[in-house]
């Protein structure tokens, strides 16, 4: 029986765990890593170890005691380099080194290398604590975010001189390695480019289009992915920045998952990472492209060569995340009866109840999230506005909690 650690406990670890029983036949041991012991993967897992998945040294303290055969994490930059730090010590199959890892989810990093290879980007600096230059050659507003977290934890928008000094403090907070990113703000329209690079060519299989939160006006909380994205673009010109970002970190059999900023005919590359999305995007590919990006996930890191032949599926689709108001959040209603009736298409939770909410700044704080599907743009927005209607989030004393005007 095979013993497989996954690092990160949230609703996307679930799928995949779930998705390693199918692949083993369910003769496998599933020893599940995490800093909280209160998230939903606890439940799917044969072990629970409690620790954080950054810790390098304790994880691969824990893997050799528990003679482990493969470390694997999935929709999260972070933990993707543990998983390739504690592969290398142990000597076990991984798809990523520890420097390809590091050119993939590091910003300083990535930039430059896309600088050095011509993939249009934003202006920028990276810099540290000990920085006190002065910004004479960029033009405000600025983004500025930590090189190393994600989640859009501690990216923040800059709109003039006298807010600098406060979002460098929170990005400074989240930077594990201590530098941060300060670039040129990029006005349009952000589109969610998601591909499966098989023997080295990208596959497209679905472009959406992310609505933030208007309210946070400094930070960049997706509330919304869109599909198709409602923007006018080039699927040609999109296609040849992911080939030519294959091309340059020499992927050959990876999911790619690329954000940028499109604004008539100009394409700047926010970043970019060798996994798939967060916040169930594994769960949307499926149903806008057919491709079980979560099975072919799991067959290629185990070393075979899966095949996907992305067809489209439906003609519109938005999958919405819920936040809420400050509160405890104690249960969700009317989701299951609008999956029921075929309202919402599905639904997930992503915290566990009950659970105290603070604020809706990060993809994090999110609660739930609903998906709903048409073959028109007016069946999917009248799903929408019924589903917004009939959802809530409830405390201990009944009151509806979420957050109904961010759609």
């Amino acid at each position: 029986m095979k013993k497989i650690m996954v690092l990160a406990g949230g609703n996307d670890q679930c799928a995949l765990i779930e998705e390693l029983r199918r692949y083993f036949n369910k003769e496998v041991e599933i020893i599940l890593v995490d800093m909280s012991d209160k998230v939903k993967a606890v439940a799917y897992a044969d072990k629970f170890i409690q620790i954080s998945t950054m810790d390098r040294s304790a994880v691969l303290k824990a893997a050799k005691e528990e003679k482990i055969d493969y470390i694997l994490t999935a929709c999260g930059d972070q933990p993707l380099s543990t998983m390739a730090y504690v592969s290398h010590q142990l000597g076990l199959p991984s798809y990523l080194n520890e420097q390809e890892v590091r050119d993939l989810t590091n910003k300083r990093y990535m930039k430059d290398k896309m600088v050095a290879n011509g993939i249009p980007t934003a202006k920028f600096i990276y810099i540290n604590k000990d920085w006190s230059g002065k910004l004479h050659h960029f033009s405000y507003p600025l983004v500025v975010k930590p090189v190393d977290s994600n989640g859009s934890k501690g990216v923040k928008k800059v709109s003039a001189p006298e807010e600098l000094e406060d979002s460098l403090r929170e990005a400074f907070r989240y930077s594990l390695s201590g530098d941060v990113i300060i670039e040129e703000f990029k006005s349009g329209n952000e589109l969610s480019c998601d591909f499966y690079v098989e023997n080295g060519v990208v596959k497209l299989l679905c472009i959406t289009a992310s609505k933030k939160i208007l309210e946070n006006a400094s930070s960049f909380t997706i509330v919304q992915s869109y599909y198709p994205a409602p923007v006018a673009y080039n699927e040609c010109r999109i296609k040849e920045i992911a080939q030519r970002i294959a091309d340059v970190w020499e992927l050959k059999d990876t999911p790619l998952l690329i954000q940028m900023i499109v604004k008539e005919d100009e394409y700047n590359v926010l970043e970019f990472s060798a996994r798939m999305g967060g916040g169930s995007k594994y769960h949307l590919i499926q149903v806008l492209s057919g491709v079980n990006i979560m099975k072919v996930y799991v067959e290629m890191v185990m070393g075979k060569k899966p095949h996907v032949e992305p067809k489209k599926q439906w003609n519109n689709a938005i999958m919405s995340y819920v936040y809420c108001r400050p509160g405890e959040y104690v249960s969700l209603k009317g989701f299951d009866e609008l999956q029921k009736r075929g309202d919402i298409f599905s639904y997930f939770t992503y915290r566990l109840a009950p659970s105290n909410i603070r604020k809706s700044d990060t993809s994090s704080d999110r609660v739930a999230g609903f998906l709903v599907v048409g073959n028109s743009e007016d069946e999917v927005q009248r799903k929408l506005e019924y589903a917004n209607n009939s959802i809530a989030v409830l405390d201990a004393e009944g009151n509806d909690i979420m957050k109904h005007n961010l759609y």
